[in-house]
């Protein structure tokens, strides 16, 4: 057998992995219910003082994709956390989410400039991106030039902020999505997030927050909602207990 004739078989083994991995996410896309963004963009917890101003900014995951209001996302739980810090610095805290389903680096920063005038005064800024980086595979390389030109613009238009960006979770662990389009995922996702976490160590204001396997099971509480790939109740409020650590007044 020649040597063309060897190659023949790894490289078609390839090409149709590859395939099956885009057939996957067609059907993935098709038949994982589409769940609507939670109502309450806007809110204020507590009474006290000038209000902090609490931003979330960015995908499906910041819009509260699967969760009837914001009173129950990050956003909301985040901010009643904040409010309630009586022992430190009582405060009223003031809401608002800037997000929208399917956003990538690109977009959020999109939206960023769009609604510069709703975010320039935050206090403390939530950044949710990158999943929809790693369902497009979307290029390590690219995704840091994208990431860096969204952490430029946020830290410019909000240079008074706290920042936490929102890791990339780690899509093996979405059990709703078949093999190996999962597995593929998951590779690509971790990369993001190491990619991510780097480039955060380089902003001062900037901080990043992992979605440790943990945080996915936290309690017994399911992670996902009902269509098992966007987070659940219990899992929004998980993250905002860990990002209330990051972000309380000291």
């Amino acid at each position: 057998m020649g040597a063309g004739r060897l190659l023949l078989v790894p490289l078609s083994l390839v090409a149709g992995a590859v395939g099956l991995v885009a057939v996957q996410g067609v059907t993935a896309r098709r038949t994982i219910e589409r769940l609507p963004e939670a109502d309450g963009v806007l809110g204020t917890h507590g009474d006290v003082g000038d209000a902090l101003h609490l931003v979330v900014l960015g995908d499906s995951v910041a819009a509260g994709v699967g969760i009837s209001h914001h009173d129950e996302t990050l956003a909301g739980r985040l901010a009643a956390l904040l409010a309630s810090d009586a022992d430190v610095c009582p405060r009223a805290v003031r809401r608002t989410v800037v997000a929208e389903s399917g956003l990538t680096a690109a977009g959020v920063l999109d939206l960023l400039e769009a609604r510069a005038a709703d975010i320039r005064d935050a206090d403390v800024v939530v950044v949710s991106v990158g999943v929809n980086d790693a369902k497009g595979l979307h290029s390590t390389r690219r995704w840091r030039v994208e990431l860096a030109a969204l952490l430029a613009g946020l830290t410019t238009t909000a240079p008074g902020a706290r920042v936490v960006l929102l890791g990339v979770p780690d899509m093996a662990m979405f059990t709703r999505l078949p093999r190996p389009l999962r597995s593929v995922l998951g590779v690509r996702s971790r990369s993001l997030d190491r990619a991510g976490r780097d480039l955060v160590a380089t902003y001062p204001q900037v901080q990043h927050l992992a979605l440790r396997a943990d945080l996915l099971g936290e309690g017994g509480a399911p992670a996902f909602a009902a269509d098992g790939f966007h987070p659940s109740a219990a899992l929004h409020e998980a993250m905002a207990r860990e990002m209330h650590r990051m972000v309380r007044p000291a």
